[in-house]
């Protein structure tokens, strides 16, 4: 997983992620360069990439995050 903050405020990207017990990589992205890349459009955005490094789902809703992830993890190496 690798978020990407795309808001100029890295103060407060940096009090969320600490806050939040965030232990993945978060990118960021003030001048919106990778967010423009995968037409991200909305907050948030979530694309998800499989062990191959192929993506799989782009621009998911919140409600489809969880089976997303679990359909993925379910798969064999």
């Amino acid at each position: 997983m690798i978020g990407v903050h795309a808001d100029p405020n890295k103060e407060k990207m940096i009090e969320v992620f600490k806050s939040l017990g965030m232990t993945w990589p978060i990118l960021f992205d003030p001048e919106k360069k990778y967010m423009k890349s995968l037409s991200a459009d909305s907050y948030p955005d979530y694309y998800l990439i499989d062990r191959k490094g192929v993506l799989r789902f782009a621009d998911l809703a919140n409600k489809e995050v969880d089976r997303a992830v679990e359909m993925l993890i379910a798969e064999k190496p």
